[in-house]
């Protein structure tokens, strides 16, 4: 069965190769490879009528063979999606082919011009497998050129120069079809790159929101409460603004979730939720501290008008409304300040404390602590 990559223009393209199990990044390789194998088999074909147009017979052969043999090879892979072996018979025929080449020229006078050819061995090691595989093939290409350069007194004493003409035209559509498919592969694989690394920052960000999420209201959890409330005493004691703490508590909700269920209990606490973050600015921050209980932290905020806030959400709380007709809602606020050199523990316990006289004074009301 044919599938398509789920990248970019790779979309078009039919991967005969794919198995089922493949992850994106081994779609993407075994496509970009079939393309360059099947294109620089093609610009074989052309080349070796080329040649044999000029009357180069054996050396027009050549690419001509590799055309037939790339061809096979490709064909091998889409049966039997071997990607392994593949991709070591592709690299081996591009390795080989510009040496083959250049040596029935008559050596390097003649053949250099085909010598880019080679280097797609080890860039394609480099690309498909990794560091190591690309090494070994430069080594390789390394060794041929040494092989080259000692014989090619003997090649050049059998060879029939190539016209001037010719020579450079031959030379020019190697170099500009070589640049052109490694600036396709570069292209292919760095926009893949740079969508992987986007979407493993995406994902991740999404991770640390999770981490740091109530899921139920949405807000930060206590966890994200902790380190936020770390960062903010730090800089209240660094560079001395209030740090204003409210802590606010679901009136009788045990009795909302008996009377009416706990779907409607989490319904409460979501609208609830959203009511604070509403009322509050934007460095402002709050959290779900557990249960029905949230803190909020107002960075810059004297306790005179951190009373004043929650008087008004107090307020605004009762004018929420549910499905439920006869449902009201009514909120307990504990309002403290943070002293220089208190612990996180401290000053959360003196907000609780304060909520606790809201709720022993009737509840529906705001106290304030402050020492």
């Amino acid at each position: 069965m044919t599938e398509t990559s789920p990248r970019g223009s790779l979309r078009r393209w039919p991967l005969m190769g794919v198995a089922a199990d493949d992850s994106e990044d081994l779609r993407l390789k075994k496509a970009v490879l079939t393309i360059t194998s099947t294109s620089i088999a093609l610009l074989a074909i052309f080349w070796g009528s080329f040649y044999l147009y000029n009357g180069y017979t054996f050396s027009g052969v050549i690419p001509l063979g590799y055309s037939v043999i790339s061809f096979s090879s490709t064909l091998h892979f889409f049966r039997t999606k071997n990607f392994a072996f593949f991709c070591t018979s592709q690299q081996l025929l591009i390795l080989l082919l510009p040496f083959l080449l250049m040596w029935s020229l008559g050596g390097f006078a003649n053949g250099s011009v085909v010598m880019i050819w080679a280097v797609f061995a080890p860039l394609a090691a480099l690309f498909f497998i990794d560091l190591k595989a690309a090494t070994r093939w430069m080594l390789a290409f390394l060794v041929l050129l040494v092989i080259s350069a000692l014989l090619d007194q003997t090649f050049a004493v059998h060879a029939r120069p190539m016209p001037a003409g010719v020579n450079t035209a031959y030379f020019l559509l190697n170099l500009g079809c070589g640049f052109i498919l490694i600036a396709l592969m570069l292209y292919h694989f760095v926009k893949d790159r740079e969508s992987a690394y986007a979407k493993l920052q995406q994902s991740e960000t999404h991770v640390r929101e999770l981490m740091l999420t109530d899921p139920l209201t949405g807000v930060a959890n206590r966890r994200h409460l902790d380190n936020r409330m770390a960062m903010e005493m730090s800089r209240q004691e660094r560079y001395g603004p209030s740090l204003s703490v409210i802590l606010t508590d679901v009136d009788w909700f045990k009795h909302v979730n008996d009377t009416y269920g706990h779907t409607v209990g989490d319904t409460v606490l979501k609208t609830f939720a959203g009511h604070l973050g509403d009322s509050l600015r934007t460095s402002d921050f709050v959290a779900r501290y557990g249960g029905e209980e949230f803190v909020l932290l107002l960075p810059n905020t004297t306790i005179e008008e951190a009373v004043a806030l929650a008087e008004r959400m107090r307020e605004a709380t009762k004018r929420l409304r549910f499905a439920q007709s006869d449902l009201c809602l009514t909120a307990s606020f504990g309002v403290t300040v943070a002293r220089p050199g208190e612990t996180m523990a401290e000053v959360l316990s003196r907000a609780d404390e304060a909520m606790y006289q809201s709720k022993s004074h009737g509840r529906d009301r705001v106290s304030v602590l402050e020492n």
